[in-house]
Parts: C-alpha cells; sequence; structure tokens
C-alpha cells in the first residue's frame, strides 16, 4: 500500500503530548495533591522465606504524628489474584519473599512514617528459600504455598506442590521423528530475572469519601484493569472505585497489576484523608513484578541436509513467590518452542513454579526473549555443525504463507524468508566484519498481538473540532496514532483533534495498554466510531444539499458536493443543523469484541567486537526488522523498535536480579542493576516491512508492534559473540565475565 494513499496515516508525526511530556507540565502521580493529604508507608519483609512468629505494632501507633497502621488484620482474609486466587494484601502467618508487605503507616510527614516502620516488632522464623524453579518443581526445600490445593483457580490448570501450572503440546510423534534424523542436538539454556526499569516508581493516591466511594489516582498501563483487581482485592463492587490514571513515567508490563493501590485505600480509609504513597527505586525492585527467570531444555532432530523433524522442549519458569498475571503462562509460551519454522514432530512440556522471588508478571513479550534466546542460540549451533549458513537454514525451515503456526493463526502476511534475505542485504551479512575478534549474529522469532474488547467515542464540537473519549491509557504515543485516524476519516488537521483519556467513572471501557493490542484494537474502534460520525454528517448534508450521500466528499473542515465544491456546508453549520434539526449533537462510539491474533516477524543481526583479555562486549550495530503490517505512524513506528532493541541489548549485555542462595535481592539498585546509557548502544537501524493484515479487523491492516523488537535481540548477540570468538554462552545476561571464563575454558 503505497504512502500515498492517505493523507495524515502512513506518515511520521512527532507525539502531540511530547512538549507537555519534556517540559514538566504533564500529571504524574507525584504532582497529585489534595488538602489533608498523608503519606503512606510500607514495612516490608526482610526475609525470603519465613514464619511471622510475633508482629506487634503498639510502639508504632504511639509515635506522635502518626494517624493509622494497618495490617492483615484490616484487610480482607480471602486471597484474590490473578488466575490463581493466592495472594493477600498484607503476608498472613508467612512471607513469601524479600520485600513482601506486612504493615503499612500513614502520616502526615513521610519521614515520621517511615520511622514508625523501624517501631513495628516482628519475631520471624526463617525457613529455607525455594530459588531455582527446576528445584523447585522437581526436589523443592519447601513449598512456597502449603495450602495451594485450597487457592481457588480455574480447574484447567495442571497444579501440585510449586507447580502453579503445567501445560504440554504434542504435533505428530517425536520419538518418530527422531528415529527419522540424521542428527540429533541437545542444549540447556538459563535466563536470569529482569526489572523492566521504567524511570517512574510506583505510586498511588487513594481518598475514600464517607459514603464508602474510593478514588484512586496511579499510575498504570489500564484504569479498568487496576480497577477491576482492587475490587477483588478489597471485596467491593467496580462501581465503589473510581480510578484514574495519571501520565506515566514508563511500564513495560510492570504497571498491569496492584502495587500500592490496595494500601493506599486501606489507610485512607481509616484514617478519612487522603494518602499518597511513592516506592523508591529499591522498593521497586523488591516488590514489583519483574520478568520471569527461565531453564529451556532442547533436543531437536535435523536432517543432514538442514531439514527440521522433531523437537522434545522442557521449560520451567520461576513465576516468584504468587502467581500474578491474568493468564496460564505455561499454556501461551509452550507453542511458541518451535519458533517461526516448520517442526512436524513437537513435545513440548512447559511448567510455571513458585520461587521465593518477587512475584513475577509481564514484561515486553512475557516469556517470550527467554525460550527465543534459547531456540535461536540452538538453530545457530546446528547451522553451524551442519556446515550452513545461519540465514539460509533459518530460510529452509521458515513458516511460509498459509502455514498454521503452533499458537492458532495462519500466517497470512509477511514472508519470512524474504524477511531473513532482507536481512542479509539489510546488515552486510555476506561480507565479514572488519577487524579482529568481530562477529555477526542473527536472531529470529515471532510474536503475536491481537486486539482486546474495548470502545471508543467521537463527536463533533460547535466549531467544528472533534474530541475523542477514550479509556486507554497513552503510553507509547497511541493518542497520536487515534488523532491521525481521526483526521485521516474526517478529512480535518490534527490540531483540530483533542484526544483525551477518561477514568473509570466516564470513559468508555478500555482495555490495557499492553500485549501490542492498544493500536490495533483502539485505533480499529475509533476509525469505526469515526465512520459513523462521518456518516452522520454526510447524511445531514446531503438532506441540506439536496444532494446523494455517494456524491459528497469530506476535506478542510467542508462537506462539498463532488466536483462543485463550492456547494457545500462548514463543519460549523453542520453542528447547527444536527443540534437543532436531526437527532442531538454528532456523536458516534463503537465497541468491539477481541480481535484475532495476528502474527508478527521479527529479526535482527547484530555485529560485535569482544575484547579476549577482559571479556568485555561491545555491540557495534543492530540492524532490526519487524514485519508492522501498516506503519500508521512510521516515526512513532520506528521508536518503538529501537527503544524495544535498546531494551533487549541490555536484557542480553548485563540486567540480571542477583539474589543470594537465602533469596535475598543483592542488587535492588540502579547502580548495581546495569541498565544501558547512551554509550552502551550503537546505531540501531530499523527496518519496516509492510504488508498490511488482511485477516481480521484492524485499521488500515496495522499490526502491533511495541512488544516484537525485544525478543530476538539477546540471542542476535550471543551468536555475534560465537562468531568474533568462537565460545557459546547459554546463561543471559552475557557478562564480561561469562565470556572471559570461556575464552579461559577456550585455550
Amino acid at each position: 500500500m503505497s504512502e500515498s494513499e492517505y493523507a495524515v496515516v502512513g506518515k511520521g508525526v512527532t507525539r502531540i503530548d511530547g512538549a507537555v511530556r519534556v517540559t514538566g507540565k504533564a500529571v504524574f502521580g507525584d504532582d497529585v495533591s489534595l488538602p489533608g493529604l498523608l503519606h503512606g508507608k510500607v514495612l516490608r519483609s526482610p526475609h525470603a522465606h519465613a514464619r511471622i512468629l510475633r508482629l506487634d505494632t503498639g510502639k508504632a501507633e504511639q509515635l506522635p504524628g502518626v494517624q493509622a497502621v494497618i495490617t492483615a488484620k484490616d484487610a480482607p482474609e480471602t486471597p484474590s489474584g490473578g488466575m490463581i486466587k493466592d495472594r493477600w494484601i498484607f503476608a498472613r502467618d508467612k512471607v513469601r519473599y524479600m520485600g513482601e508487605p506486612l504493615a503499612a503507616v500513614a502520616a502526615p510527614d513521610p519521614h515520621v512514617a517511615e520511622a514508625a516502620l523501624l517501631l513495628i516488632e516482628v519475631e520471624y522464623e526463617v525457613l529455607p528459600a525455594v530459588i531455582d524453579p527446576r528445584q523447585a518443581a522437581e526436589a523443592p526445600p519447601a513449598l512456597v504455598h502449603e495450602a495451594w490445593e485450597s487457592y481457588r483457580a480455574p480447574a484447567t490448570l495442571v497444579r501440585q506442590g510449586n507447580v502453579a501450572n503445567y501445560a504440554e503440546v504434542k504435533v505428530g510423534d517425536v520419538d518418530q521423528g527422531f528415529r527419522e534424523s540424521d542428527v540429533i542436538f541437545e542444549g540447556r539454556y538459563e535466563v536470569a530475572m529482569a526489572h523492566q526499569g521504567y524511570i517512574e516508581p510506583h505510586v498511588a493516591v487513594a481518598k475514600v469519601e464517607p459514603d464508602g466511594k474510593i478514588t484512586v489516582w496511579t499510575t498504570t498501563q489500564g484504569q479498568f484493569t487496576i480497577r477491576n483487581y482492587l475490587a477483588e482485592a478489597l471485596q467491593t463492587s467496580h462501581s465503589k472505585i473510581r480510578l484514574i490514571g495519571t501520565e506515566i513515567g514508563g511500564g513495560f508490563g510492570g504497571k498491569n497489576t496492584l502495587v500500592l493501590e490496595p494500601p493506599a485505600v486501606l489507610l485512607s480509609r481509616k484514617t478519612g484523608r487522603p494518602v499518597k504513597m511513592i516506592m523508591d527505586r529499591e522498593e521497586d525492585f523488591l516488590s514489583t513484578t519483574p520478568r520471569r527467570p527461565c531453564i529451556v531444555e532442547l533436543k531437536t532432530g535435523v536432517k543432514r541436509d538442514g531439514t527440521l523433524v522433531a523437537r522434545h522442549a522442557k521449560f520451567w519458569f520461576g513465576t516468584g513467590a504468587y502467581a500474578t498475571g491474568g493468564f496460564d503462562f505455561s499454556a501461551n509460551v509452550a507453542p511458541r518452542m518451535s519458533g517461526p519454522y516448520r517442526i512436524p514432530h513437537l513435545f513440548v512440556q512447559g511448567y510455571t513454579v513458585y520461587t521465593n522471588q518477587p512475584p513475577c508478571a509481564a514484561f515486553r513479550a512475557p516469556g517470550s526473549p527467554q525460550i527465543v534466546f534459547a531456540y535461536e542460540s540452538h538453530m545457530e549451533e546446528m547451522a553451524r555443525a551442519l556446515g550452513m549458513d545461519s540465514i539460509e537454514f533459518r530460510k529452509q525451515n521458515a513458516l511460509k504463507k498459509g502455514d498454521p503456526t503452533r499458537i492458532g493463526p495462519i500466517q497470512e502476511s509477511a514472508d519470512l524468508a524474504g524477511m531473513l534475505e532482507r536481512a542479509a542485504e539489510e546488515s552486510g551479512w555476506r561480507t565479514k566484519p572488519k577487524g579482529k575478534n568481530r562477529g555477526r549474529g542473527i536472531g529470529c522469532a515471532f510474536w503475536t498481538s491481537g486486539g482486546m474488547p474495548g470502545s471508543n467515542a467521537v463527536k463533533l464540537n460547535e466549531d467544528g473540532s472533534v474530541s475523542v473519549m477514550t479509556g486507554s491509557v497513552d503510553v507509547t504515543g497511541t493518542h497520536t496514532t487515534l488523532a491521525q485516524i481521526v483526521a485521516e476519516e474526517m478529512g480535518i488537521s490534527m490540531d483540530r483533534i483533542q484526544v483525551t483519556t477518561g477514568d473509570t467513572d466516564n470513559a468508555p471501557v478500555a482495555p490495557i495498554s499492553a500485549g501490542s493490542n492498544i493500536a490495533r484494537s483502539m485505533g480499529y474502534t475509533v476509525k469505526k466510531a469515526t465512520e459513523a460520525l462521518r456518516l452522520q454528517l454526510l447524511e445531514t448534508a446531503a438532506e441540506a444539499l439536496e444532494a446523494n450521500v455517494n456524491d459528497l466528499d469530506m476535506q478542510g473542515g467542508r462537506v462539498y458536493v463532488k466536483g462543485s465544491p463550492d456547494k457545500g456546508m462548514t463543519m460549523r453549520e453542520l453542528y447547527t443543523r444536527s443540534a437543532t434539526q436531526k437527532g442531538g449533537p454528532p456523536v458516534a462510539s463503537f465497541s468491539s469484541k477481541n480481535l484475532p491474533p495476528s502474527v508478527n516477524y521479527t529479526i535482527q543481526v547484530a555485529e560485535v567486537e569482544v575484547d579476549p583479555d577482559t571479556g568485555e562486549v561491545k555491540l557495534l550495530d543492530l540492524t532490526a526488522l519487524q514485519d508492522v503490517g501498516f506503519a500508521l505512524n512510521p516515526l512513532s513506528v520506528e521508536g518503538q523498535i529501537q527503544g524495544g532493541a535498546v531494551q533487549g541489548v541490555g536484557y542480553a549485555l548485563s540486567e540480571e536480579m542477583k539474589f543470594g542462595k537465602d533469596g535475598k535481592l543483592m542488587n535492588p539498585n540502579l547502580l548495581d542493576y546495569k541498565i544501558p546509557s547512551i554509550l552502551d548502544v550503537p546505531r540501531v537501524k530499523p527496518v519496516l516491512i509492510e504488508e498490511p493484515l488482511v485477516a481480521g479487523p484492524s485499521p488500515y491492516g496495522a499490526k502491533g508492534v511495541g512488544e516484537p523488537p525485544i525478543v530476538p535481540t539477546a540471542a542476535a548477540i550471543g551468536n555475534a559473540i560465537y562468531d568474533a570468538v568462537g565460545v557459546r554462552i547459554t546463561s543471559l545476561p552475557l557478562s564480561a565475565e561469562k565470556v572471559l571464563k570461556a575464552l579461559k575454558e577456550k585455550k
């Protein structure tokens, strides 16, 4: 689809809220201030696993200035959570991870609240900590949840002890496939826990009215989702809670769940005053929801000509102390273990396992960077052992148009083999890197994104401008994209459009800004609503102009007869006629159900240089191709690809939450948890592969783009290291220490 077919969509547009954000005018959670505001602080466990023998808040309650102290006694006894209802607002009987909340204090001065925490007396019986997810599943030193059988959970979940869920996928006959294979390869891969690293820590402000109505301001990716979780945790109705999403300083999946909202509400309810709670960086590391660590074992059979025949895969994901998240994680990941390749015989066994670590949840493409690092490292090992070029090996086994994927959707748009060839061209794959100890590596993967149910409303204002009311939070510039769609359909400039995120009391219901679904789901509903508004106005104009609707056009803030531009009406005139002579002011809305998922291919080629004396890996170049369907805003899409790839660089080379054998987190700060700076990241070259989606509703054929770019980065860098110096690192991060050790062992 050529760019010239559209006037606004398909063009690179800067964010409409950019100036507000960079000048400090945007209202973030910490900017919310209310009369009589109290500050809340949380007492957190210093142990990863321990029984609570005694908890005494008496001295804290007597400290001058303290307005309230709350514990599990002040919270509902019934656990809540995602698919498994296994979590309480405050720890009861025992703590299951370092940083778990035990109590909270409110005072006018945050320093007084912090001082009160020191006066709370707690006695513990320390228990063995369960850290390794495979050990936790097979030979645990302790159960994280002794009463796991009592938790409410879907009957479809296969649970046992520390195994929160088991899932498997069987296709063909894997044993027969191995018998038919000429060569069998095996490998084990391990990936560490990683934090989202958003710039703004969690913050929530709660106010409970005398009639029980709850208002919460919070930094969140989805106010309706958090409202629903909060209602369940507090055991109250949705209608009693008004959730207002503030501006958000990054999320990446880390602001999809409850964190500070429940204790803030309970403190406000007890004091009758509004309460603000803010995490410091250490708290955010200790007690939020990072990416799951993972162990993967692969066994793959292949013909000597490079044809993949069979694979047996096993994985163990650590989910932390609680099974946070609203989906069946094992069942979601297991079908992806074949990657974007045709493997006729497949057997996958997947375990999601409780450990004594922070509860894990979503982080940009949940589950995929871990398994892609494993199977793409594995693919590279096979290609080299077979004497094949890495790209040619992947092309030979790539899914083709019309092939079903193991996760459901038929691949019907982009050509993976063609993308692999394009990757070779864009990255200079077939030329040798210049310089010593330099190498290139490739990572190839796919992600699926659909659209969650949601709705939007669009209205024409008296002056001819257009207002869009949405309930979705703008995390990645989606409000700009929605404005582009309205401008395209209405034939007006973007500066005549205002997109507003309402709250749960006044906005149309919208999905959480996650899963790469907003541009597609909300873009689709806004487009349909705008089409309906446009038709209303055309019908009004047709009646007034005594013309047929099909003979009218809408451009430049006017509706006019095609071929006779002087015969027409302005938007102001149409508003007045609609409001006074038709059914009322022009407004339209549209609601959609779940949109079917589409496949997004993502390929990255990394070039690195390795220092053989230190093991340090320097990333020199990164080429990132992505199947985007249709780029609604190419500037924004390129930014998402670059940002995701940079995040993948940190995941590949340095980011790791390090735990001792006792389960205590050893690096809960940004000094010891190394996120890449601008000095660590080279040019990232985004290459957009545009072939509009045709299967399923979508605005102009667009696909979700936010998550895929983080998926193949670590694999590409790991394979580049091998190409440069001949050592294979099978665990993330690919630290200098690991590389140096491997180089010494190679000698």
